[in-house]
């Protein structure tokens, strides 16, 4: 598994048919060439923004197969892997192995309040399959685990992981161990703090919304992470962080799949239970879009 990530890892959607019965496989491949051209310097498949839960196993292992064959060696390519059900995470572990997959994100069982050993044991299972620490999907407001700092340092001495995807309810762990050496490598993975992990020196974030708006995304990273430019990051906050904002309050995914559509990039409507966002919603994210001075994707 690749130890060295950065930049905007983008967790993108999962686009589907009109009726919603099936992956819009061609939709797929062009938002990934999309992202590519973009900048974007990897591409989470299947991931929470791409409605994991609502996939089934075959699904997402078409996700992993379409996703290497059109980025791998471009950028890099990270399968979400994780599950309420152990053996489907080891069943998908295994796949994303095989078409050698850059990196995995992993999240927890997350039905389960799991203790720590739990963790370890699973984690111990998945690493055995990846064949290397993997990234720790950490999302306390799902999984019900809240991770402290020390058993993070553990889970990376012992091998199990070695990045985390960071969206924690206490961002006082995160700047703590973005300051610990023997931490996980920290990733940005909560939108409200993302430009202060950046600013921080977490190498690089994973990110839904750059699904539609990769742009900004990657000229927020540039300006923090490679020209330490504090004006213009700032600068490029005041037009991404509303846009952000609004999902945030008003259906994350539901309003990316919306976002795409107003930029040209038409990936269908989430599947149940989610629903598609209202006219009105559209018509708010749109002027949001306009102020950004965000133009339709060219074909």
């Amino acid at each position: 598994m690749k130890q060295e990530l950065k930049g905007i890892l983008s967790a993108i959607l999962t686009p589907f048919t009109h009726d919603r019965s099936a992956i819009d496989e061609n939709a797929y491949v062009q938002l990934i060439e999309h992202q590519i051209t973009a900048g974007i310097h990897g591409v989470v498949l299947s991931g929470s923004t791409g409605e994991h839960p609502a996939l089934s196993v075959a699904e997402r292992k078409r996700l992993f197969e379409i996703g290497c064959e059109v980025a791998k060696g471009r950028t890099d390519v990270i399968a979400h892997v994780g599950s309420s059900n152990v053996r489907d995470t080891l069943d998908l572990t295994r796949y994303a192995k095989e078409l050698g997959v850059d990196q995995m994100l992993v999240v927890t069982p997350y039905f389960d309040r799991l203790k720590f050993a739990d963790v370890q044991r699973f984690l111990e299972q998945v690493v055995k399959i990846a064949g290397g620490p993997i990234i720790y999907y950490d999302t306390p407001g799902i999984t019900g685990l809240d991770i402290t700092e020390a058993q993070m340092v553990t889970l990376r001495r012992e091998g199990l992981v070695s990045h985390i995807k960071d969206s924690p309810a206490n961002f006082t762990r995160t700047m703590r161990m973005l300051s610990n050496p023997d931490a996980p490598t920290v990733l940005a993975g909560s939108d409200p703090a993302l430009l202060a992990v950046l600013g921080h020196g977490a190498p690089g974030s994973i990110i839904g919304a750059s699904t539609f708006i990769p742009e900004l995304c990657v000229e927020l990273y540039n300006a923090v992470s490679l020209h330490r430019d504090l004006p213009d990051a700032l600068s490029v906050w005041a037009k991404l962080w509303p846009i952000l904002d609004f999902m945030l309050l008003n259906g994350y995914v539901s309003l990316a799949k919306a976002g795409a559509a107003l930029r040209g990039l038409p990936l269908g409507e989430p599947r149940e239970p989610l629903a598609p966002s209202s006219e009105e919603l559209r018509g708010k994210l749109k002027s949001l879009l306009d102020s950004a001075l965000v133009k339709p994707v060219s074909r």
